[in-house]
């Protein structure tokens, strides 16, 4: 079995509403949303989504974009850097309260 099926069979996840991130990481406009996840053969995982706030000058309008700009380019490093260091801790987590769990290979 190769390393990504053996991180996806880690347990299954306490019941959480999906519609929800489990965590997110922010750096200036841009965020990260950490997302639990199944899939349909049950591998529970978690994945994240990336988005920058913005706001009108004009029109005092608020948003998200899943659009970005160069000069973003530092604090997506660094939210990508984050997130995946928390997904990797929880799985860890979740890997060592399970004694059934199959471990994530190093």
């Amino acid at each position: 079995m190769d390393q990504n099926s053996n991180l996806k069979k880690l347990t299954q996840f306490p019941d959480q509403d999906s519609h929800d991130p489990v965590h997110t990481v922010r750096k200036g406009a841009i965020a990260a949303n950490i997302w639990q996840r199944q899939s349909p053969s049950g591998y529970a995982y978690f994945d994240f989504s990336l988005s920058r706030s913005w706001k009108s000058l004009s029109t005092d309008k608020q948003g998200y974009s899943r659009n970005f700009f160069e000069t973003s380019a530092d604090d997506l490093f660094e939210v990508i850097r984050q997130a995946s260091a928390w997904i990797t801790r929880r799985k860890e987590e979740i890997a060592a309260a399970s004694p059934t769990a199959v471990r994530p290979e190093r």
